[in-house]
Formats: C-alpha cells, structure tokens, sequence
C-alpha cells in the first residue's frame, strides 16, 4: 500500500476536510479546528468499534475462563 493511501484506498487528498481546516502556520503544529476534527473522528471510529457485535468465539472463551476460576 502507497504511503499516502488508507486500507479502503482512498488517498488523503479524497477525505474531506472540514471547513476552517487550513495548513498550519508551522510544520508539525495542528490548530485548534484540526485538533477538534481529529478528536471527532476518532471518537467516530471508537463508537463504532464499541457498536460491533463481540465474536462467539471470544464469548466462549470467557466462559470458559469464568467457569475455570469458579469451580477450581
């Protein structure tokens, strides 16, 4: 994967930037606007991690610990 792509392909250039978004003054510095941006996105893709279903698998897993510490 090319260093400026996102694993679903899409280039940085095709993510929309919110308005009042603009190069820092300084290189390596974020203003307050893209601070705020990043920090929603992030919280964006925790909530919709948290939203996804946990595996069967890892369920079963917990029982079995649960079980092994209750009756041992």
């Amino acid at each position: 994967m090319d260093e400026d792509q996102t694993p679903d392909s899409l280039t940085f250039q095709d993510i929309e930037i919110p308005e009042g978004c603009v190069p820092a003054p300084v290189p390596g510095k974020l203003g307050p606007v893209e601070l705020d941006w990043i920090g929603c996105e992030l919280r964006e893709y925790y909530d919709s991690v948290l939203r996804e279903p946990v595996p069967n698998k890892f369920l079963a897993l917990l029982d079995r610990s649960l079980a092994r510490r209750t009756f041992h």
